[in-house]
């Protein structure tokens, strides 16, 4: 069978050839097999680079029959891949197309192959090809690229589009939103992008099962593509998150109406083959020019203002506003600041945890504290979780844990010393062990510190962050659950912890003397602390009616304002002195701020 198509068109549809002459060497190779096994086999005997197989091993030129399938061995470097290929025979050479690659046998082999480099669209393409062999059209080349686009287009929508909900995919989202956002800069319209999450969906999946959730999901597709209208795209980002294009759209009043309408439409029941489930969604929006004019730019603000919606208007709409913008850009000289600070601009206060029995400080929290030159004094939890962010934090708790050591030196010999980690301190043991270096290294007892960690942290990579801690307590480091009652709370995870001791969130202590059933719940846990041996402390103990309830409950250790406020080194070692004998009741936190002014 000769060939009627130039050679560079030839090349592109069949990128992965191989020509042999007919005493089987190569004559050439396509560019993605050069590419895929270097450059060199021009020349070289076929059979002793390639293993063929029909499925049986082919050993010569005379076994290559014309329009016959073969699987073809390949070796990439460690990587041995099998791919399928045809054979197209002439009176002077021989050809094999390599078509998709349906035996890759090797997990680590996937990163090295391309669709690109086997077909001009997708894997199914090579069918195509072989269906025109066999009926002897490839001469016609025009009739093979048509039908080639047709089958990309049809082979493009399927690509770009969620199988589950129907519309378009992640994928295709983000090229439909490029696409549309050079429309409206090539004719100065606007633009709106929106993010939409849907707020109680997991709950769904754990009461009703999966399939109730995939129907859930399903539905929710459809409502917001009803809203979108004809001109409005819709997509499913991933999990119970979907985006929304909105051409044309960009008055911040219809853009708020529009979102509205979605947060309605998904707070409706749904129908599911199970029951009748509830859920909500909340939606951040921003509108082109105004919010930005990169697709980049528009979904990251979209999703900002996605965030502040769940964190303040949970259900309802936000659109990205020049306070955002403001916010984000305060954020971003953090970050700078963060990258450009000295050691010294880091300093450490420390709040006391006191026992309820007799009113004597057991141990003292290390809280960070950031004053910018440039800034000035910067709130922990903003400037923590922008180290966390741009990957500073790990510097800061070797800078901060140094300092908190160096100072617990000085202190009475019972009086420990409690440190927060975050999880990128519990993500490898290369990190854990930087820390193990400069406890030791600081003189100062490991069985006096105590690292406190959220549950949130530690099951971020669950295991990881056991091998972690298990270094700690190798050496004697004991282990505090900070904030317990906001995150997972499960006890089969808590029971797989070396947790020495609980530490339960303060949002349970506002509510003591308002809601009897945060009294029964604070007591339960103090109550499992003891079941399990592990101290228990109550944070956020703000006046002396609270601390007189839990010490009726049996709660063993307290913290907080109502007994001092955080202070410095200095601060501590005078407060340390008189508290060391005196009783929590009777104790004036006024006087420690007093002393501290």
């Amino acid at each position: 069978m000769s060939f009627t198509l130039s050679d560079d068109h030839f090349k592109r549809l069949f990128p992965a050839f191989i020509q042999l002459d007919l005493a089987g060497n190569i004559v050439s190779v396509g560019p993605s097999l050069e590419r895929l096994l270097g450059p060199g086999l021009t020349g070289r005997p076929f059979f002793e680079t390639f293993k063929v197989e029909t499925p049986r091993r082919i050993v010569s030129a005379q076994g290559l029959n014309d329009q016959r399938e073969v699987t073809i061995m390949i070796r990439a470097g460690k990587t041995d891949l099998r791919l399928r290929g045809i054979v197209v025979r002439s009176a002077e050479s021989i050809c094999l197309l390599v078509g998709h690659v349906p035996d890759v046998n090797a997990e680590e082999a996937a990163f090295m192959l391309r669709m690109s480099d086997f077909s001009p669209a997708d894997g199914s393409l090579d069918l195509l090809v072989a269906a025109h062999l066999r009926k002897g059209l490839l001469q016609d080349a025009k009739t093979l690229v048509m039908e080639l686009q047709e089958k990309s287009a049809e082979a493009d929508a399927l690509a770009h589009m969620d199988p589950l909900t129907a519309v378009t995919n992640r994928r295709g989202f983000f090229r439909k939103l490029e696409e549309r956002l050079s429309i409206a800069r090539a004719h100065n319209t606007p633009l709106t992008v929106g993010v939409i999450d849907l707020d109680g969906f997991k709950p769904v999946n754990d009461i009703f099962g999966h399939a109730a959730g995939d129907q859930l999901l399903f539905q929710s597709g459809a409502r917001v593509r009803e809203i979108a209208g004809p001109n409005g795209i819709v997509g499913r980002l991933g999990g119970d998150e979907f985006g929304i294009i909105l051409p044309e759209l960009g008055d911040e009043a219809e853009i708020l109406e529009i979102g509205q309408r979605i947060c309605d439409a998904l707070a409706e029941p749904f129908k599911v083959k199970e029951g009748i489930a509830r859920i909500g969604a909340s939606a951040g929006f921003a509108a082109f020019p105004h919010a930005g004019d990169t697709t980049e730019t528009l979904f990251e603000r979209a999703d900002y203002a996605l965030y502040h919606s769940k964190q303040q208007e949970r259900g309802r709409p936000m659109v990205f506003t020049s306070q955002h913008e403001r916010e984000i850009r305060y954020q971003s000289s953090i970050e700078q600041g963060l990258r450009e600070s000295a050691d010294d601009e880091f300093q450490i206060v420390y709040q006391p945890i006191i026992r309820a029995a007799d009113g004597k400080t057991t141990g003292v929290e290390a809280l960070a504290r950031w004053t910018s030159p440039l800034l000035g004094p910067i709130r922990p939890d903003i400037f923590i979780r922008a180290a966390e962010q741009n990957g500073a934090v790990s510097r800061l708790t070797r800078i901060l844990l140094r300092k908190a050591l160096n100072d617990a030196r000085h202190w009475p010999d019972d009086v420990q010393l409690s440190f927060n980690l975050s999880a990128i301190d519990l993500s490898s043991p290369e990190s854990a062990s930087l820390l193990q270096a400069i406890i030791l290294d600081s003189g100062f007892p490991p069985q006096r510190l105590m690292f406190e960690i959220t549950e949130t942290a530690i099951m971020q990579d669950f295991e990881r962050a056991l091998e972690c801690l298990g270094l700690f307590t190798a050496m004697g480091v004991r282990i505090a659950l900070d904030d317990f009652g906001t995150g997972y709370s499960s006890l089969g995870y808590l029971q797989k912890m070396p947790i020495d001791r609980l530490k339960i969130d303060r949002s349970f202590t506002l509510g003591l003397m308002t809601r009897r059933g945060t009294r029964s719940i604070m007591r339960s846990i103090v109550t499992l602390c003891k079941s399990l041996d592990i101290e228990c402390v109550v944070e956020g103990v703000s006046n002396g009616r609270q601390a007189e309830i839990l010490r009726e409950m049996g709660a063993p250790y307290l913290q907080g304002f109502h007994f001092s406020r955080a202070m410095s080194q200095t601060q501590l070692l005078e407060y340390l002195t008189p508290a060391a004998g005196s009783d929590c009741s009777t104790h004036d936190p006024d006087e420690d701020l007093r002393r501290m002014a």
